[in-house]
Parts: C-alpha cells; sequence; structure tokens
C-alpha cells in the first residue's frame, strides 16, 4: 500500500514524524488553569490537573458568600477547566442570574469561550434560562459571539495542523507536554528496541 493512499488506511497507522514533533515554537513553559484565548477563555492542558476548580464548584453551588470569599482570598474568578470553561458559564448553565451578577462584579468576562466556542450566553440559551441570558446582555454579553475552537494538546492533531491558516492561530504546545511526549516515545522505543534482541 502507498502511504499516500488515504483510501486503504484503518486510522491506526503511526506517522514516522507525528504532529508534535514537526511544530515550530516559542511555546509556552506549560498551562494551568489561565484562558489561552483572547476573550479569556479555553484551555490547552489536558492531562493532569488543570486547577483547584474551587469558584467554578462554589458557583454551581449558587454560595454567594463563598464566591467571594474565595475570589477576596486569590482565586481567579476567570479560572479554566479542562475544557476552557469560567464560573461564569456555570452560573449561566444553573441559571442562576444573581451569580451572573456577582461574577460580573468580582471581574468575570461575559464573552469569555470554551474549547468548543461556546459563551457562557450560549449556555443560558442552550439551557433556556431567560433570566441569566437577560443578566449577560445587561453585562456586555454578545448573543451573537462564537470563539475560537481549540484542541487541547494532548489531542492529536491533523498532519500539518500548524502550518494551516487555522493551526497557525491556534495556541502552540507547551515545552512541558513536548518533553512530556519525548519521554512517551522514549519509552516505546526502549520497549521496541527490547522487543526486537533475540
Amino acid at each position: 500500500m502507498a502511504l499516500s493512499d488515504a483510501s486503504d488506511m484503518s486510522g491506526n497507522e503511526t506517522e514516522l514524524e507525528p504532529w508534535y514533533k514537526r511544530v515550530k515554537g516559542p511555546f509556552p513553559e506549560r498551562y494551568g488553569c489561565v484562558g489561552v484565548k483572547e476573550d479569556g477563555g479555553g484551555s490547552m492542558r489536558g492531562r493532569g490537573t488543570v486547577g483547584a476548580m474551587r469558584v467554578h464548584r462554589a458557583t454551581f453551588n449558587r454560595n454567594a458568600a463563598l464566591v467571594r470569599e474565595l475570589c477576596a482570598n486569590g482565586e481567579d474568578v476567570n479560572e479554566v477547566d479542562g475544557a476552557g470553561s469560567t464560573p461564569i458559564m456555570c452560573a449561566a448553565y444553573e441559571g442562576w442570574a444573581e451569580g451572573v451578577d456577582l461574577l460580573v462584579e468580582l471581574g468575570a468576562k461575559v464573552n469569555a469561550s470554551n474549547n468548543a466556542g461556546d459563551t457562557a450566553y450560549a449556555w443560558a440559551e442552550n439551557m433556556q434560562n431567560e433570566e441569566a441570558m437577560e443578566r449577560l446582555k445587561h453585562h456586555g454579553a454578545d448573543p451573537q459571539y462564537v470563539g475560537q475552537v481549540i484542541v487541547p494538546e494532548h489531542i492529536p492533531k491533523v498532519k500539518d495542523f500548524y502550518d494551516s491558516e487555522q493551526g497557525q492561530k491556534h495556541p502552540k504546545p507547551s515545552e512541558e507536554f513536548l518533553a512530556y511526549q519525548a519521554e512517551q516515545d522514549a519509552q516505546v522505543q526502549d520497549a521496541t528496541d527490547d522487543a526486537l534482541v533475540i
């Protein structure tokens, strides 16, 4: 089978030079719980712990006092989870209009979007939470805004992804991920070499 004949490929073939070996820097040192997109949302970190998610949980529990306390003690009101969602998206999903007001008061970015490009307004609209939708619009949310879709660093990318027009605008993998991937590749190579020794 010729390598260029994609119709005969099962999808299980291994690239000789995977995407993470071809992507060009510069690379950020590592990703954490801070949004990676211009609008303030999105997460590239897809393995391990992203952040503590305390404000997210307090928001889902509609605990205004705890949200205030956490933010007063240094927790980030715009912290992102592994899907790139921020606490204001949780309030919108839950229909907690007072929470939307509180989070905006504490500095929440109303048009932040998660990895899929969804905003708090889109979440409120999807859940038919009219009051949350109105509060978000009052605070400047753009009902028509759809954010950039991003793919976390641990998800395989199509060949030449970072060379494409969209890929050039996409956040690059971190140095931490590339070092981790190089270690994984070395372990696989060692295991392969050991298996070939007779």
